[in-house]
């Protein structure tokens, strides 16, 4: 037999139909549904039924005093702290700084109030330690120590200013408090604690209370108060009371055992009506204890544990799934088997986990940003999530707009963006607010226009149940805000908002003595069930680490005898002990991996089970393991429709580049998506500077300046004294380099947010070192920048000769004592060092150097353009790929070549060390004008090779083995990588 049906039996017993003349008192709602249904059993005809309460619905019933509002209370706090502490000379700080101080000190009040404690001497100024022994003569040796440990921090000759603010401040608090008891007062409302005071002094208002009941039944508590202690304990002097508790001889008798810690003394001053039980020491009932590796696996347990248990389907009501971690609600939902007619959630929904409270938050963050650009542009974020919201992404203006945002990577949006918006909720979320207050106004409208739309534009039931909690706190809030004198910011307004909103939920229960039943542990007080599934039975979580945050330190209240983190250890060491007393089988999960949290110990109430008693442990070890279905390696034949459209490489329409080899010889698979089906890498809007960005910027900026120069000077000569002018022209071509590369629509001007100032002072410093470089090297000419190129290779593709264009952009060609020079930019991790020609086509190999392949092959190019051209000198001007380069055809004599690259990384931290030259590791020299020259037919045979092997049809296009270059590539999500 269940406690509660025990209970149920037994006061039939003793009033049989004057049961009607009780008021049966419960810790929380939940039991006194299961109580109803219990009484009713013991009926044979119809009866009134007793009064049956909550703790804090009951003693309500003493006062006609409204409860106050929490916010109501926060505000009314202030003023009486505003006017104590400026009647005493102390300056104050705002109320937007004094609200986290506030909600403590209210929480405090509500304790102090509930335990009788009289505040005016726990917030004396004992700065004095002889202040003491006067007036405290009724506080226990062991009480005065912990007072003195804590007030000696105090007693230094020199406090701080710190300790100064905090000792005015806590000498004001007993003033402060009955300032603001008085305001309460005045207003016809009452806090909890203050209703306790109340009780104890017997200063209530109602003088039937509690007379109109001929008995007081309190059933299933266990922690009480002060306040609790003294009128239970005077009405069962006056026999008014009864007291039902539930105890098991396990955790009673053992003082070491902290679940017993209240009961001990409860039962010392009050009579238990039912004999205390041995359930804990006889069971021989095995308790499953479940290591899970990580949360997912202990919900994807569930299904599989609930099929083992027996008559599930005909008696679910008697299977709990107790959540010591609530936030696994959702995914527990997730979780349960498709078969489960019926299931009752106690908890509620939050209105922080669904779409509304998104919709709130970004309507607040949007505001915010308004605000701070005075209407005019809007932070691209909170805009993107509005048009993208569940509510709003249906609306073709929305998705319109989204694209907008993206295609153009738009950072600041203009107002002229929104300027035409038709949807109402859309045009209002974007109306710059007049005042900080009008935001709960505009939230409250927008959700209003929401509820109003047909039930087809409501996602689901649920919701409409949250738009109706939340214009219900919106109403209220815009009102208790409107009789708010102080002066609130917008972010301060919002933040309220949002902290309202999270702690709204509705309800989810269904029938609630039917089905599975899904709760809190709390929720589980007074509850028996057959069968339990308790979950996250972890350290840090069961019981919970932290305590309430309190401004009264923990030597005071103990001094006190106010709660400390002890009690609140015992409070849930009693639910977990009292579900076992009766449940015929128990598992137990805790998570055994190591999160961020470092939870991966169980709970010590587990390890007690394992010491302390003879009930079986039976344990087991799982983990999600998520073994993904073989995936058959993809590979691309050339069959006709391939080879057609390789074909374009034929054409002058199309280059096979350097940058397309190295794809190439990264990932075959890679090249076929980029250059055979040109399937466009995802664009994402680029909030943080991405480096190909970054490389980008540095480019542009370099290229900006020498052009500059060039037409400054009307020729290609760079001497050194051109550099002082560079040095100066640096911070207005990266601001054109900025515009240029950042700003996809040039009618957008670029927002300057903290990350970009990072990015523009980086490229600033890298252009520095460039022309510092530079410096060393002038007097050159500086002959091309981004110069385009191109050079024929023929093949013979299945017995058809194909003429294919070898080409790209160089980044720089530069010439000084006959020597061309090919310079590639680069500001990435790049090395100079290659092993070797062959290795440089090595796809297998990871040190292969894509750089060096790629701006060897350039030089070898433009060599051979440059010989084609002075040999033949063309009769007309030079094709537009190439451009007119009269220093081409002008050219005599040898070509000589060197190539390198312009690391940025290794510039700055190598500084006057630096070289720009390319070194074959083997040889540890420095690639020269000969070197180079030297190197050419093989690499040009290699060349060959690979490309021949392009456009082999029996070579397909398949995925690279490497994975680890799978990493960052931009096609995963087709390759499935």
């Amino acid at each position: 037999m269940s406690f509660l049906e025990t209970v149920a039996s037994d006061l039939f017993r003793q009033f049989g139909k004057s049961i009607a003349d009780c008021a049966i008192v419960f810790p929380n709602k939940r039991p006194a549904i299961y109580f109803r249904q219990y009484l009713g059993k013991q009926l044979d005809l119809p009866v009134w039924s007793p009064d049956i309460f909550t703790i804090h619905e009951f003693i309500q019933e003493s006062t006609t005093a409204l409860p106050a509002d929490r916010l109501l209370c926060s505000f009314l706090l202030y003023e009486s702290y505003r006017e104590v502490l400026e009647k005493d000379g102390v300056q104050v700080v705002s109320y937007e700084r004094f609200y986290p101080l506030g909600e403590i000190l209210l929480n405090d009040f509500t304790e102090l109030e509930s335990n009788i404690v009289a505040i005016k001497d726990l917030y004396a100024n004992l700065a004095d330690l002889a202040a003491i022994d006067q007036g405290l003569d009724y506080l226990t040796e062991e009480q005065l120590t912990y007072l003195q440990n804590f007030w000696k921090n105090f007693s230094i000759q020199k406090l701080s200013q710190q300790k100064e603010r905090f000792l005015q401040l806590w000498k004001n608090l007993p003033a402060v408090f009955a300032l603001f008891r008085e305001k309460l007062v005045q207003r016809g409302l009452i806090t909890t604690g203050m209703i306790y005071r109340n009780l104890v002094t017997g200063t209530y208002e109602r003088t039937d209370f509690p007379g109109r009941w001929k008995k007081l039944v309190f059933v299933g508590f266990n922690a009480l108060n002060r306040a609790e202690l003294q009128v239970f304990k005077k009405w069962q002097d006056e026999e008014k009371a009864l007291f039902y508790f539930d105890v098991d001889i396990h955790y009673l008798e053992d003082e070491l055992q902290e679940a017993g810690r209240f009961l001990r003394r409860n039962l010392d001053l009050f009579k238990n009506q039912l004999p205390t039980e041995n359930n804990i020491r006889r069971s021989d009932r095995p308790i499953r204890l479940i290591a899970a590796e990580g949360n997912a696996a202990q919900v994807r347990m569930l299904p599989a544990l609930l099929k083992e248990i027996p008559n599930l389907p005909e008696e679910p009501e008697q299977t709990a799934v107790l959540l010591a971690d609530e936030n696994q609600l959702l995914p527990v939902l997730h979780a349960l088997p498709d078969g489960l007619q019926e299931v009752n959630i106690t908890m509620g929904y939050g209105l922080l986990q669904s779409p509304l409270y998104s919709l709130i938050q970004t309507i607040v963050q949007l505001q915010e940003s308004l605000q701070q650009n005075k209407g005019r542009s809007v932070y691209y974020k909170p805009l993107l999530q509005l048009v993208q919201h569940p509510y709003l992404f249906q609306l073709p203006e929305a998705r319109e707009l989204a694209a907008t945002i993206q295609q153009k990577s738009l950072v600041s949006i203009p107002a002229l963006t929104w300027a035409n918006l038709q949807d109402n909720r859309l045009r209002k979320a974007m109306e710059l607010i007049a005042h900080p207050l009008d935001l709960v106004s505009l939230v409250r409208e927008i959700i209003e226009m929401q509820t109003a739309l047909p039930d087809l534009d409501i996602p689901n039931g649920l919701d409409a149940q949250l738009l109706l909690a939340a214009q219900l706190q919106l109403n209220r809030l815009e009102d208790l805000l409107g009789n708010f004198q102080q002066e609130l910011s917008s972010s301060f307004v919002g933040d309220i908002l949002l902290q309202v909103m999270r702690a709204q939920s509705v309800p989810l229960e269904g029938e609630p003595l039917k089905g599975l039943q899904i709760m809190g542990l709390l929720e589980s007080r007074a509850l028996d069930f057959k069968h339990i599934i308790l979950l996250n039975v972890n350290e840090g979580i069961l019981p919970k680490k932290a305590a309430a945050p309190t401004f009264i330190p923990d030597s005071v209240r103990r001094a006190y005898g106010l709660s400390v983190l002890e009690n609140q250890d015992a409070i849930f060491a009693y639910v977990f002990y009292r579900l076992l007393q009766r449940a015929e089988q128990v598992t137990c999960l805790y998570n055994s991996t190591v999160d961020e949290k470092g939870l991966a110990e169980q709970s010590r109430f587990l390890t007690q089970l394992e010491y302390e008693t003879n009930i079986p442990l039976i344990r087991k070890s799982v983990r999600l393991e998520v073994i993904p279905r073989a995936k058959p390696p993809i590979v691309i034949e050339k069959d006709e429709s391939v080879m057609k459209t390789m074909r374009k490489y034929a054409s002058d329409k199309m280059m096979l580049s350097p940058s397309a080899i190295n794809t190439y010889l990264e990932c075959r698979l890679r090249f076929y998506f980029q250059q055979v089906q040109a399937i466009r890498e995802p664009e994402e809007l680029e909030e943080e500077i991405s480096p190909r960005v970054l490389g980008n910027l540095l480019h542009r900026a370099i290229e900006f300046m020498y052009r500059a120069l060039e037409e400054k000077k009307q020729n290609k000569r760079v001497e050194k004294a051109d550099f002082e002018w560079l040095r100066s022209q640096v911070d207005h071509y990266l601001l054109e380099a900025l515009g240029h590369e950042l700003a996809k629509d040039r009618t957008h001007k670029i927002e300057y947010t903290g990350t970009l100032r990072v990015v523009e002072e980086v490229v600033r410093t890298y252009l520095r070192e460039i022309l510092k470089q530079d410096e060393t090297w002038a007097p050159f000419e500086l002959l091309e920048q981004e110069l385009k190129i191109s050079h024929p290779l023929l093949l013979t593709v299945e017995g058809e000769k194909w003429t294919i264009r070898l080409g790209g952009y160089i980044d720089r060609v530069d010439y000084k004592n006959g020597v061309f020079r090919i310079i590639d930019y680069k500001t990435g991790g790049d090395k100079k060092e290659f092993r070797s020609v062959e290795a440089m086509f090595l796809r297998d190999r990871a040190d292969r150097n894509k750089a060096a392949l790629q701006t060897l092959l350039y030089a070898e190019l433009l060599r051979r353009k440059i010989q084609e051209l002075a040999v033949t000198p063309p009769q007309r001007p030079l094709r537009e790929d190439l451009g007119e380069r009269s220093w081409m055809t002008a050219h005599r004599g040898e070509i000589n070549m060197q190539a390198g690259l312009y690391d940025v990384r290794s510039m700055r931290k190598e500084g006057t060390e630096f070289d720009w030259r390319f070194e074959e590791s083997g040889s540890k020299s420095k690639l020269e004008v000969g070197n180079i020259r030297d190197l050419v037919p093989e690499l040009m045979t290699k060349l060959q090779e690979t490309v021949e092997e392009i456009f082999n049809r029996n070579q397909p296009f398949d995925q690279t083995v490497r994975r680890e270059k799978c990493e960052y590539c931009p096609y995963q999500k087709i390759c499935g990588r």
